[in-house]
Protein backbone atom coordinates (compact mmCIF):
# COMPACT_ATOMS: atom_id res chain seq x y z
CA UNK A 1 0.00 0.00 0.00
CA UNK A 2 1.58 3.73 -0.99
CA UNK A 3 0.29 6.63 1.01
CA UNK A 4 1.05 10.35 0.96
CA UNK A 5 3.93 11.24 2.93
CA UNK A 6 3.04 12.15 6.59
CA UNK A 7 0.02 10.03 6.44
CA UNK A 8 1.53 7.03 8.27
CA UNK A 9 0.34 5.69 11.49
CA UNK A 10 0.92 2.48 13.77
CA UNK A 11 3.30 0.58 12.54
CA UNK A 12 3.88 2.80 9.16
CA UNK A 13 6.48 5.39 9.04
CA UNK A 14 7.10 7.95 6.21
CA UNK A 15 10.20 8.39 4.76
CA UNK A 16 10.14 11.31 2.12
CA UNK A 17 12.81 10.79 -0.65
CA UNK A 18 13.56 13.81 -2.44
CA UNK A 19 15.59 14.32 -5.83
CA UNK A 20 18.58 16.58 -6.05
CA UNK A 21 16.45 18.98 -8.21
CA UNK A 22 15.11 21.52 -5.21
CA UNK A 23 12.94 23.78 -8.20
CA UNK A 24 10.06 20.89 -8.22
CA UNK A 25 8.41 21.46 -5.52
CA UNK A 26 4.98 19.39 -6.44
CA UNK A 27 4.44 16.21 -3.94
CA UNK A 28 2.32 13.42 -6.39
CA UNK A 29 0.45 10.60 -4.63
CA UNK A 30 0.02 7.17 -5.02
CA UNK A 31 -3.20 5.91 -3.86
CA UNK A 32 -3.80 1.72 -4.64
CA UNK A 33 -5.97 1.35 -7.78
CA UNK A 34 -5.53 5.34 -8.95
CA UNK A 35 -4.15 7.15 -11.66
CA UNK A 36 -0.68 9.54 -11.81
CA UNK A 37 -0.50 12.55 -13.45
CA UNK A 38 3.49 13.48 -13.98
CA UNK A 39 4.78 17.62 -14.03
CA UNK A 40 7.82 16.61 -15.72
CA UNK A 41 10.98 14.41 -16.10
CA UNK A 42 11.81 15.53 -12.06
CA UNK A 43 9.21 14.47 -9.80
CA UNK A 44 9.61 14.77 -5.97
CA UNK A 45 8.22 11.23 -4.31
CA UNK A 46 6.89 10.89 -0.62
CA UNK A 47 6.35 7.39 0.15
CA UNK A 48 4.94 5.07 3.27
CA UNK A 49 5.95 1.85 2.96
CA UNK A 50 4.57 -0.89 5.08
CA UNK A 51 6.05 -4.82 4.69
CA UNK A 52 4.99 -7.79 6.78
CA UNK A 53 6.85 -10.68 7.06
CA UNK A 54 5.26 -13.65 8.25
CA UNK A 55 8.11 -16.14 8.58
CA UNK A 56 9.42 -13.64 11.40
CA UNK A 57 8.78 -12.38 15.20
CA UNK A 58 8.34 -8.91 14.16
CA UNK A 59 4.97 -7.26 12.71
CA UNK A 60 6.17 -5.69 10.28
CA UNK A 61 9.96 -4.09 8.72
CA UNK A 62 10.14 -0.75 6.83
CA UNK A 63 11.96 -0.83 3.17
CA UNK A 64 13.12 1.98 1.29
CA UNK A 65 12.41 1.82 -2.26
CA UNK A 66 14.97 3.17 -4.76
CA UNK A 67 13.68 5.31 -7.74
CA UNK A 68 14.34 2.80 -10.60
CA UNK A 69 12.43 0.33 -8.50
CA UNK A 70 9.55 2.53 -7.97
CA UNK A 71 9.70 3.93 -11.55
CA UNK A 72 9.30 0.03 -12.97
CA UNK A 73 6.37 -0.12 -10.38
CA UNK A 74 4.49 2.61 -11.45
CA UNK A 75 5.17 2.08 -15.38
CA UNK A 76 2.78 0.41 -17.37
CA UNK A 77 4.15 -2.67 -19.31
CA UNK A 78 2.41 -1.83 -22.59
CA UNK A 79 3.84 1.55 -23.62
CA UNK A 80 6.69 1.76 -21.33
CA UNK A 81 5.31 4.99 -19.86
CA UNK A 82 4.30 6.57 -15.90
CA UNK A 83 0.59 5.31 -15.85
CA UNK A 84 -1.89 7.69 -17.32
CA UNK A 85 -5.73 6.66 -16.11
CA UNK A 86 -4.23 3.29 -14.41
CA UNK A 87 -6.69 0.20 -15.12
CA UNK A 88 -5.88 -2.71 -12.24
CA UNK A 89 -6.80 -5.66 -13.30
CA UNK A 90 -7.87 -9.05 -10.91
CA UNK A 91 -4.65 -10.32 -11.88
CA UNK A 92 -3.02 -7.51 -9.58
CA UNK A 93 -0.95 -5.78 -12.90
CA UNK A 94 -2.07 -2.62 -14.17
CA UNK A 95 -1.98 -0.63 -17.16
CA UNK A 96 -2.66 2.47 -18.93
CA UNK A 97 -6.65 2.42 -20.21
CA UNK A 98 -5.65 2.96 -23.58
CA UNK A 99 -2.81 0.51 -23.70
CA UNK A 100 -5.09 -2.54 -22.21
CA UNK A 101 -7.86 -1.50 -24.24
CA UNK A 102 -6.25 -1.94 -27.02
CA UNK A 103 -4.44 -4.96 -26.50
CA UNK A 104 -8.38 -6.87 -25.46
CA UNK A 105 -9.31 -5.22 -29.12
CA UNK A 106 -6.26 -7.06 -30.32
CA UNK A 107 -7.80 -10.43 -28.43
CA UNK A 108 -11.20 -10.62 -29.21
CA UNK A 109 -11.32 -12.72 -32.45
CA UNK A 110 -11.77 -15.80 -31.29
CA UNK A 111 -11.60 -15.59 -27.74
CA UNK A 112 -14.49 -15.72 -24.78
CA UNK A 113 -11.78 -14.00 -22.39
CA UNK A 114 -9.13 -11.34 -22.16
CA UNK A 115 -6.01 -12.20 -21.01
CA UNK A 116 -3.39 -9.75 -18.89
CA UNK A 117 -0.62 -8.85 -20.97
CA UNK A 118 1.61 -8.92 -18.63
CA UNK A 119 0.82 -12.81 -16.95
CA UNK A 120 -1.51 -14.12 -19.37
CA UNK A 121 -4.16 -15.05 -16.67
CA UNK A 122 -7.35 -14.49 -18.29
CA UNK A 123 -10.19 -12.90 -17.23
CA UNK A 124 -13.91 -12.73 -18.27
CA UNK A 125 -14.69 -9.14 -18.97
CA UNK A 126 -16.40 -8.28 -22.29
CA UNK A 127 -15.73 -4.98 -24.01
CA UNK A 128 -18.91 -2.95 -25.51
CA UNK A 129 -18.71 -3.23 -29.76
CA UNK A 130 -20.92 0.00 -29.65
CA UNK A 131 -18.04 2.17 -27.49
CA UNK A 132 -15.67 3.91 -30.15
CA UNK A 133 -12.02 2.47 -28.90
CA UNK A 134 -10.77 6.07 -28.97
CA UNK A 135 -12.60 6.69 -25.49
CA UNK A 136 -9.74 7.07 -23.25
CA UNK A 137 -11.44 8.70 -19.92
CA UNK A 138 -12.44 6.60 -17.04
CA UNK A 139 -12.03 2.65 -17.48
CA UNK A 140 -12.66 0.66 -20.27
CA UNK A 141 -16.55 0.47 -20.78
CA UNK A 142 -17.83 -3.42 -20.28
CA UNK A 143 -20.91 -5.08 -21.96
CA UNK A 144 -23.50 -5.82 -19.67
CA UNK A 145 -25.73 -8.03 -22.30
CA UNK A 146 -25.14 -9.72 -25.43
CA UNK A 147 -27.59 -9.42 -28.14
CA UNK A 148 -27.85 -12.83 -30.09
CA UNK A 149 -29.93 -11.14 -32.90
CA UNK A 150 -27.26 -8.32 -33.27
CA UNK A 151 -24.71 -10.22 -32.93
CA UNK A 152 -22.93 -7.33 -30.45
CA UNK A 153 -21.96 -6.63 -26.71
CA UNK A 154 -23.39 -3.89 -24.95
CA UNK A 155 -22.56 -1.65 -22.04
CA UNK A 156 -25.40 -0.13 -19.83
CA UNK A 157 -25.56 2.89 -21.98
CA UNK A 158 -26.07 0.98 -25.32
CA UNK A 159 -28.30 -1.43 -23.76
CA UNK A 160 -31.39 1.33 -23.52
CA UNK A 161 -32.75 0.73 -26.61
CA UNK A 162 -32.94 -2.76 -26.79
CA UNK A 163 -34.69 -2.47 -23.60
CA UNK A 164 -37.06 0.38 -24.29
CA UNK A 165 -37.76 -0.02 -27.93
CA UNK A 166 -40.69 -2.13 -29.11
CA UNK A 167 -38.50 -3.05 -31.74
CA UNK A 168 -35.84 -4.95 -30.12
CA UNK A 169 -38.17 -7.02 -27.96
CA UNK A 170 -37.80 -10.35 -29.90
CA UNK A 171 -34.22 -9.63 -29.31
CA UNK A 172 -32.43 -12.49 -27.06
CA UNK A 173 -30.28 -10.83 -24.84
CA UNK A 174 -27.58 -13.01 -22.53
CA UNK A 175 -24.54 -12.34 -20.44
CA UNK A 176 -21.75 -11.41 -22.32
CA UNK A 177 -20.30 -13.47 -25.02
CA UNK A 178 -16.53 -12.61 -25.95
CA UNK A 179 -16.76 -15.40 -28.28
CA UNK A 180 -19.32 -16.13 -30.62
CA UNK A 181 -18.21 -18.60 -32.83
CA UNK A 182 -19.87 -21.42 -30.21
CA UNK A 183 -22.99 -19.94 -30.79
CA UNK A 184 -22.93 -20.47 -34.79
CA UNK A 185 -23.82 -23.27 -36.82
CA UNK A 186 -20.77 -25.00 -37.66
CA UNK A 187 -22.43 -25.25 -41.70
CA UNK A 188 -23.31 -21.75 -42.33
CA UNK A 189 -21.99 -19.55 -39.54
CA UNK A 190 -25.20 -18.36 -38.36
CA UNK A 191 -26.33 -17.70 -34.99
CA UNK A 192 -28.10 -20.85 -33.52
CA UNK A 193 -31.52 -19.45 -32.84
CA UNK A 194 -33.59 -23.12 -32.81
CA UNK A 195 -33.11 -26.26 -31.08
CA UNK A 196 -34.18 -29.89 -32.84
CA UNK A 197 -35.87 -32.03 -30.09
CA UNK A 198 -35.82 -35.26 -32.17
CA UNK A 199 -32.18 -34.71 -33.47
CA UNK A 200 -31.30 -33.14 -29.71
CA UNK A 201 -29.01 -30.28 -31.59
CA UNK A 202 -28.99 -26.94 -32.48
CA UNK A 203 -29.41 -25.31 -35.38
CA UNK A 204 -29.83 -21.94 -36.78
CA UNK A 205 -32.70 -20.57 -40.08
CA UNK A 206 -30.54 -21.78 -42.98
CA UNK A 207 -30.54 -25.40 -41.44
CA UNK A 208 -34.69 -25.32 -41.28
CA UNK A 209 -34.72 -24.04 -44.60
CA UNK A 210 -32.30 -26.75 -46.02
CA UNK A 211 -35.34 -28.76 -44.69
CA UNK A 212 -33.17 -31.25 -43.17
CA UNK A 213 -35.09 -31.06 -40.12
CA UNK A 214 -38.59 -30.56 -41.84
CA UNK A 215 -40.57 -32.94 -40.21
CA UNK A 216 -38.83 -32.77 -36.89
CA UNK A 217 -39.81 -30.86 -33.73
CA UNK A 218 -37.93 -27.73 -33.94
CA UNK A 219 -38.76 -24.74 -31.50
CA UNK A 220 -37.00 -21.20 -30.70
CA UNK A 221 -34.33 -21.46 -28.16
CA UNK A 222 -36.50 -19.11 -26.48
CA UNK A 223 -39.93 -21.03 -26.47
CA UNK A 224 -37.62 -24.54 -25.34
CA UNK A 225 -35.95 -22.85 -22.45
CA UNK A 226 -40.08 -21.93 -21.68
CA UNK A 227 -41.15 -25.27 -21.90
CA UNK A 228 -38.33 -26.75 -20.31
CA UNK A 229 -38.36 -24.43 -17.30
CA UNK A 230 -42.05 -26.42 -16.88
CA UNK A 231 -40.37 -29.78 -16.94
CA UNK A 232 -37.99 -28.72 -14.11
CA UNK A 233 -40.61 -26.84 -11.96
CA UNK A 234 -42.34 -30.63 -12.22
CA UNK A 235 -38.96 -31.83 -11.44
CA UNK A 236 -38.12 -29.88 -8.82
CA UNK A 237 -41.63 -30.23 -6.63
CA UNK A 238 -40.82 -33.85 -7.25
CA UNK A 239 -37.53 -33.41 -5.55
CA UNK A 240 -39.03 -30.93 -2.68
CA UNK A 241 -41.76 -33.84 -2.32
CA UNK A 242 -38.71 -36.31 -1.79
CA UNK A 243 -36.72 -34.54 0.91
CA UNK A 244 -40.55 -33.83 2.79
CA UNK A 245 -40.37 -37.60 2.52
CA UNK A 246 -37.21 -38.02 3.71
CA UNK A 247 -37.44 -35.82 6.97
CA UNK A 248 -40.61 -37.68 7.91
CA UNK A 249 -38.53 -40.95 7.64
CA UNK A 250 -35.57 -39.52 9.23
CA UNK A 251 -37.52 -37.95 11.93
CA UNK A 252 -39.63 -41.18 12.83
CA UNK A 253 -36.05 -43.63 13.23
CA UNK A 254 -34.66 -40.54 14.65
CA UNK A 255 -37.19 -40.87 17.56
CA UNK A 256 -36.90 -44.69 17.83
CA UNK A 257 -33.80 -43.95 19.80
CA UNK A 258 -35.09 -42.37 22.72
CA UNK A 259 -38.18 -44.76 22.88
CA UNK A 260 -36.11 -47.58 22.66
CA UNK A 261 -34.04 -46.36 25.84
CA UNK A 262 -37.42 -45.63 27.31
CA UNK A 263 -38.43 -48.92 26.59
CA UNK A 264 -35.10 -50.54 27.95
CA UNK A 265 -35.64 -48.47 31.32
CA UNK A 266 -39.20 -49.95 31.80
CA UNK A 267 -38.00 -53.19 31.04
CA UNK A 268 -34.78 -53.00 34.11
CA UNK A 269 -37.59 -51.88 36.11
CA UNK A 270 -39.92 -55.10 35.44
CA UNK A 271 -37.12 -56.93 35.88
CA UNK A 272 -36.00 -55.77 39.11
CA UNK A 273 -39.46 -56.74 40.26
CA UNK A 274 -39.28 -59.90 38.86
CA UNK A 275 -35.84 -60.21 40.72
CA UNK A 276 -38.08 -59.28 44.14
CA UNK A 277 -40.80 -61.80 43.40
CA UNK A 278 -39.22 -64.69 43.00
CA UNK A 279 -35.41 -64.34 45.18
CA UNK A 280 -32.33 -65.53 44.95
CA UNK A 281 -33.20 -67.30 41.61
CA UNK A 282 -34.43 -64.75 39.50
CA UNK A 283 -31.70 -62.36 40.87
CA UNK A 284 -29.61 -64.58 38.61
CA UNK A 285 -31.95 -64.20 36.00
CA UNK A 286 -31.84 -60.38 36.57
CA UNK A 287 -27.98 -60.37 36.09
CA UNK A 288 -27.99 -62.46 32.88
CA UNK A 289 -31.00 -60.63 31.39
CA UNK A 290 -29.39 -57.41 32.29
CA UNK A 291 -26.45 -58.37 30.18
CA UNK A 292 -28.39 -59.37 27.31
CA UNK A 293 -30.53 -56.54 26.81
CA UNK A 294 -27.24 -54.70 27.04
CA UNK A 295 -26.12 -56.30 23.92
CA UNK A 296 -29.45 -56.16 22.43
CA UNK A 297 -29.80 -52.28 22.79
CA UNK A 298 -26.09 -51.84 21.61
CA UNK A 299 -27.22 -53.46 18.39
CA UNK A 300 -30.46 -51.56 18.08
CA UNK A 301 -28.82 -48.36 18.16
CA UNK A 302 -26.01 -49.09 15.82
CA UNK A 303 -28.95 -50.57 13.34
CA UNK A 304 -30.95 -47.31 13.87
CA UNK A 305 -27.64 -44.98 13.21
CA UNK A 306 -26.74 -46.98 10.41
CA UNK A 307 -30.13 -46.43 8.85
CA UNK A 308 -30.65 -43.09 10.17
CA UNK A 309 -27.09 -42.54 8.05
CA UNK A 310 -28.24 -44.13 4.69
CA UNK A 311 -31.29 -41.60 5.13
CA UNK A 312 -29.04 -38.62 5.47
CA UNK A 313 -27.31 -39.78 2.43
CA UNK A 314 -30.15 -40.01 0.24
CA UNK A 315 -31.34 -36.34 1.74
CA UNK A 316 -28.01 -35.17 0.80
CA UNK A 317 -28.30 -36.28 -2.75
CA UNK A 318 -31.69 -35.64 -3.39
CA UNK A 319 -30.72 -31.84 -1.90
CA UNK A 320 -27.87 -31.64 -4.25
CA UNK A 321 -30.43 -32.29 -6.89
CA UNK A 322 -32.54 -29.74 -5.32
CA UNK A 323 -30.51 -27.17 -5.83
CA UNK A 324 -28.56 -27.96 -9.32
CA UNK A 325 -32.45 -27.65 -10.33
CA UNK A 326 -33.03 -24.86 -8.76
CA UNK A 327 -29.59 -23.39 -10.24
CA UNK A 328 -30.92 -24.49 -13.71
CA UNK A 329 -34.02 -22.69 -13.17
CA UNK A 330 -32.19 -19.19 -12.61
CA UNK A 331 -30.54 -19.72 -15.94
CA UNK A 332 -31.41 -16.64 -18.38
CA UNK A 333 -29.69 -17.95 -20.97
CA UNK A 334 -31.10 -20.71 -23.19
CA UNK A 335 -28.56 -22.30 -24.71
CA UNK A 336 -26.67 -23.00 -21.35
CA UNK A 337 -29.67 -24.10 -19.35
CA UNK A 338 -30.49 -26.60 -22.59
CA UNK A 339 -26.61 -27.63 -22.77
CA UNK A 340 -26.68 -28.54 -18.74
CA UNK A 341 -29.50 -30.19 -18.64
CA UNK A 342 -29.38 -32.58 -21.84
CA UNK A 343 -26.16 -33.54 -20.44
CA UNK A 344 -27.00 -34.59 -16.76
CA UNK A 345 -30.90 -35.75 -18.00
CA UNK A 346 -30.40 -39.15 -17.99
CA UNK A 347 -28.41 -39.38 -14.86
CA UNK A 348 -30.50 -36.49 -13.43
CA UNK A 349 -33.89 -38.60 -13.77
CA UNK A 350 -32.73 -41.91 -12.72
CA UNK A 351 -31.96 -40.50 -9.39
CA UNK A 352 -35.12 -38.42 -8.84
CA UNK A 353 -36.98 -41.57 -9.71
CA UNK A 354 -34.62 -44.16 -7.25
CA UNK A 355 -36.71 -44.84 -4.05
CA UNK A 356 -35.29 -43.15 -0.67
CA UNK A 357 -33.93 -46.37 1.70
CA UNK A 358 -36.73 -46.91 4.11
CA UNK A 359 -35.18 -48.59 7.21
CA UNK A 360 -36.92 -51.64 8.98
CA UNK A 361 -38.20 -50.73 12.24
CA UNK A 362 -35.90 -52.26 14.51
CA UNK A 363 -36.47 -53.83 17.75
CA UNK A 364 -34.84 -56.00 20.43
CA UNK A 365 -35.57 -59.77 19.51
CA UNK A 366 -36.50 -60.80 22.88
CA UNK A 367 -37.78 -64.38 22.15
CA UNK A 368 -34.69 -65.69 22.41
CA UNK A 369 -34.43 -64.04 26.00
CA UNK A 370 -37.34 -65.78 26.75
CA UNK A 371 -36.15 -69.05 26.21
CA UNK A 372 -33.27 -68.91 28.30
CA UNK A 373 -35.21 -67.64 31.04
CA UNK A 374 -38.06 -70.95 30.41
CA UNK A 375 -35.05 -73.26 30.37
CA UNK A 376 -33.74 -72.54 33.86
CA UNK A 377 -36.80 -72.05 35.62
CA UNK A 378 -39.19 -74.64 34.09
CA UNK A 379 -39.56 -76.05 37.52
CA UNK A 380 -41.31 -73.18 39.51
CA UNK A 381 -44.34 -73.16 40.79
CA UNK A 382 -47.28 -71.83 39.17
CA UNK A 383 -46.66 -68.14 40.79
CA UNK A 384 -43.41 -67.94 39.23
CA UNK A 385 -44.60 -69.19 35.99
CA UNK A 386 -47.56 -66.00 35.96
CA UNK A 387 -44.66 -63.98 36.57
CA UNK A 388 -42.90 -64.76 33.97
CA UNK A 389 -45.80 -64.81 31.87
CA UNK A 390 -46.65 -61.15 32.41
CA UNK A 391 -42.83 -59.83 32.06
CA UNK A 392 -42.98 -61.75 28.55
CA UNK A 393 -45.96 -59.73 27.24
CA UNK A 394 -43.96 -56.70 28.86
CA UNK A 395 -41.05 -57.52 27.16
CA UNK A 396 -42.44 -58.04 23.40
CA UNK A 397 -44.46 -55.41 23.34
CA UNK A 398 -43.00 -52.90 20.85
CA UNK A 399 -44.03 -49.03 20.55
CA UNK A 400 -46.10 -48.37 17.46
CA UNK A 401 -47.28 -45.26 15.43
CA UNK A 402 -50.19 -44.54 12.38
CA UNK A 403 -49.13 -43.30 9.71
CA UNK A 404 -51.00 -40.44 8.79
CA UNK A 405 -50.21 -40.84 5.20
CA UNK A 406 -51.94 -43.87 4.66
CA UNK A 407 -54.96 -42.83 6.83
CA UNK A 408 -58.63 -42.64 4.95
CA UNK A 409 -60.05 -39.46 5.30
CA UNK A 410 -62.82 -40.71 7.50
CA UNK A 411 -60.68 -42.19 10.11
CA UNK A 412 -59.22 -39.43 12.80
CA UNK A 413 -55.64 -40.20 13.70
CA UNK A 414 -55.13 -38.88 17.29
CA UNK A 415 -52.17 -36.15 18.13
CA UNK A 416 -49.67 -39.16 19.83
CA UNK A 417 -50.81 -40.99 16.81
CA UNK A 418 -51.26 -43.71 19.22
CA UNK A 419 -55.63 -44.25 18.39
CA UNK A 420 -57.69 -43.57 15.47
CA UNK A 421 -61.40 -43.09 15.45
CA UNK A 422 -64.18 -43.33 12.45
CA UNK A 423 -65.61 -40.02 11.89
CA UNK A 424 -68.72 -38.89 9.75
CA UNK A 425 -67.56 -36.15 7.06
CA UNK A 426 -64.54 -36.74 5.44
CA UNK A 427 -61.53 -35.01 6.93
CA UNK A 428 -59.06 -32.47 4.63
CA UNK A 429 -56.75 -34.37 4.23
CA UNK A 430 -53.55 -34.33 1.31
CA UNK A 431 -53.16 -36.26 -1.45
CA UNK A 432 -51.11 -39.13 -1.30
CA UNK A 433 -49.91 -42.28 -3.29
CA UNK A 434 -50.10 -44.49 0.25
CA UNK A 435 -53.50 -43.37 1.11
CA UNK A 436 -56.61 -45.80 1.43
CA UNK A 437 -59.12 -43.99 -0.83
CA UNK A 438 -61.79 -46.06 -0.52
CA UNK A 439 -61.70 -48.70 2.72
CA UNK A 440 -61.39 -46.42 5.93
CA UNK A 441 -58.02 -48.22 6.81
CA UNK A 442 -54.82 -47.33 8.48
CA UNK A 443 -51.24 -48.61 8.81
CA UNK A 444 -48.64 -48.21 10.99
CA UNK A 445 -45.23 -46.62 10.68
CA UNK A 446 -43.08 -49.68 11.70
CA UNK A 447 -42.84 -52.93 9.88
CA UNK A 448 -41.38 -55.96 10.90
CA UNK A 449 -39.33 -58.28 9.60
CA UNK A 450 -37.97 -60.74 12.63
CA UNK A 451 -38.30 -61.48 16.22
CA UNK A 452 -41.71 -62.35 18.05
CA UNK A 453 -44.04 -59.30 18.67
CA UNK A 454 -47.08 -58.23 21.16
CA UNK A 455 -49.28 -55.73 21.36
CA UNK A 456 -52.65 -54.75 23.43
CA UNK A 457 -55.25 -53.05 21.71
CA UNK A 458 -58.85 -51.30 22.82
CA UNK A 459 -61.03 -51.80 19.91
CA UNK A 460 -64.44 -50.40 20.26
CA UNK A 461 -68.20 -50.60 17.35
CA UNK A 462 -67.36 -52.28 13.63
CA UNK A 463 -63.25 -52.55 13.56
CA UNK A 464 -60.87 -54.83 11.97
CA UNK A 465 -57.54 -55.89 13.08
CA UNK A 466 -54.84 -57.01 10.39
CA UNK A 467 -51.45 -57.96 10.04
CA UNK A 468 -50.29 -57.13 6.31
CA UNK A 469 -47.53 -56.42 3.94
CA UNK A 470 -46.99 -52.62 3.44
CA UNK A 471 -47.30 -53.25 -0.54
CA UNK A 472 -51.31 -54.11 0.06
CA UNK A 473 -53.23 -51.92 -2.09
CA UNK A 474 -54.79 -48.37 -1.54
CA UNK A 475 -56.51 -47.66 -4.51
CA UNK A 476 -59.93 -48.57 -5.18
CA UNK A 477 -62.20 -50.92 -3.59
CA UNK A 478 -61.84 -54.64 -4.95
CA UNK A 479 -59.79 -56.55 -3.06
CA UNK A 480 -58.23 -53.55 -1.36
CA UNK A 481 -59.59 -54.56 2.58
CA UNK A 482 -57.80 -56.23 5.24
CA UNK A 483 -58.09 -60.11 4.62
CA UNK A 484 -59.85 -59.99 0.95
CA UNK A 485 -56.15 -60.88 -0.66
CA UNK A 486 -52.94 -62.94 0.16
CA UNK A 487 -50.90 -60.25 1.77
CA UNK A 488 -52.99 -59.63 4.91
CA UNK A 489 -54.92 -61.18 7.95
CA UNK A 490 -57.70 -60.12 10.04
CA UNK A 491 -60.00 -60.50 12.77
CA UNK A 492 -62.99 -58.76 12.29
CA UNK A 493 -65.70 -57.76 14.50
CA UNK A 494 -68.97 -56.69 12.85
CA UNK A 495 -71.95 -54.66 13.89
CA UNK A 496 -73.67 -57.78 15.86
CA UNK A 497 -69.97 -58.73 17.74
CA UNK A 498 -69.54 -61.96 15.83
CA UNK A 499 -65.99 -62.22 15.04
CA UNK A 500 -64.30 -63.63 11.91
CA UNK A 501 -61.05 -64.42 10.96
CA UNK A 502 -60.48 -63.17 7.14
CA UNK A 503 -57.18 -64.14 4.61
CA UNK A 504 -57.51 -63.89 0.74
CA UNK A 505 -61.30 -63.88 0.86
CA UNK A 506 -61.87 -66.80 3.02
CA UNK A 507 -63.70 -66.26 6.32
CA UNK A 508 -63.66 -68.41 9.27
CA UNK A 509 -66.10 -67.64 11.32
CA UNK A 510 -65.60 -67.74 15.21
CA UNK A 511 -68.24 -69.05 17.61
CA UNK A 512 -66.60 -67.22 20.52
CA UNK A 513 -68.33 -63.98 21.21
CA UNK A 514 -66.02 -61.13 23.41
CA UNK A 515 -67.23 -59.60 26.41
CA UNK A 516 -65.20 -56.63 26.56
CA UNK A 517 -63.15 -55.02 24.03
CA UNK A 518 -59.11 -55.46 25.29
CA UNK A 519 -57.94 -57.52 22.08
CA UNK A 520 -53.90 -58.69 22.04
CA UNK A 521 -51.66 -59.19 19.23
CA UNK A 522 -48.84 -61.61 18.96
CA UNK A 523 -46.95 -62.06 15.78
CA UNK A 524 -44.08 -64.67 15.49
CA UNK A 525 -42.44 -63.87 11.62
CA UNK A 526 -39.65 -66.32 11.86
CA UNK A 527 -42.41 -69.21 13.28
CA UNK A 528 -45.18 -67.73 10.70
CA UNK A 529 -47.60 -66.82 13.22
CA UNK A 530 -50.16 -64.48 14.13
CA UNK A 531 -52.13 -64.97 17.07
CA UNK A 532 -55.31 -63.05 18.67
CA UNK A 533 -56.67 -63.31 21.96
CA UNK A 534 -58.85 -61.58 24.53
CA UNK A 535 -57.91 -59.75 27.59
CA UNK A 536 -59.52 -60.29 30.01
CA UNK A 537 -60.26 -58.57 33.92
CA UNK A 538 -57.55 -60.04 35.45
CA UNK A 539 -54.51 -59.74 32.24
CA UNK A 540 -55.48 -62.99 31.49
CA UNK A 541 -54.99 -64.50 27.74
CA UNK A 542 -58.02 -66.06 25.81
CA UNK A 543 -57.18 -67.73 22.76
CA UNK A 544 -59.46 -66.65 19.83
CA UNK A 545 -57.67 -67.70 16.10
CA UNK A 546 -54.05 -68.19 14.69
CA UNK A 547 -53.11 -68.14 11.29
CA UNK A 548 -50.17 -69.85 10.41
CA UNK A 549 -48.18 -68.96 7.16
CA UNK A 550 -44.68 -68.45 5.57
CA UNK A 551 -43.64 -64.01 5.79
CA UNK A 552 -41.40 -63.19 2.89
CA UNK A 553 -41.60 -59.41 3.64
CA UNK A 554 -42.10 -56.96 6.48
CA UNK A 555 -45.36 -57.24 7.99
CA UNK A 556 -47.61 -54.29 9.95
CA UNK A 557 -50.63 -53.88 11.65
CA UNK A 558 -53.20 -52.53 9.91
CA UNK A 559 -56.95 -50.97 10.98
CA UNK A 560 -60.16 -50.89 9.56
CA UNK A 561 -63.20 -48.65 10.66
CA UNK A 562 -66.76 -49.71 8.59
CA UNK A 563 -69.35 -47.68 11.04
CA UNK A 564 -69.61 -44.34 12.45
CA UNK A 565 -72.95 -45.26 13.65
CA UNK A 566 -71.41 -47.55 16.63
CA UNK A 567 -68.58 -45.23 17.72
CA UNK A 568 -66.00 -47.52 15.96
CA UNK A 569 -62.42 -46.62 17.33
CA UNK A 570 -58.94 -48.85 18.36
CA UNK A 571 -56.42 -47.52 20.70
CA UNK A 572 -53.05 -49.06 21.23
CA UNK A 573 -52.93 -50.08 25.09
CA UNK A 574 -49.38 -49.88 27.04
CA UNK A 575 -49.09 -53.15 28.77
Amino acid sequence: MVEADGGGGGDCAGISLHSQHTDCTQHTCFPDGHSLQTPGHQQLIALCVTHTHTHTHTSGTLHLLTMASLEEELTCSVCRDIFSKAHPLPCGHSFCSPCIREAWSDQREGKSRFTCPQCQEEHGEVLCDSCPPEVEEGQPPLAVKTCLRCEVSLCAEHLKPHLERPAFSTHLLVDPLGDLSQRRCPTHTEILRYYCADERVYVCGDCLLEGDHAQHKVKALRQVEEDLKVILQTLLRKAEEKLKDGERILKEHENIDSTMADSLKQDDTQVERLGSDLQFQVKKLVSALREITKRERQQVIEHVHEDCSKVREDMSQMLSIQHYLASLLAETDPFLLIWAFQSDDTKLLADLNSPLFIPETVSVDRKHILEDVESKYREFITATLRCLSELKRELLTSPLTLDTNTAHPLLSISDDLRSVTRVKNRLPCATHPERFDHWPQVLTVQTFSSGTHYWELEAVGFWDIGVCYRSIGRKGKEGKAFGNNKVSWSLTQQHDRKLAAWHNRRKTRLTYQMTGNRVAVAVDYGAGTITFSEVGPSSNLTHLHTFTTTFTKPVCLGFGLYKAELNSRISFIKV
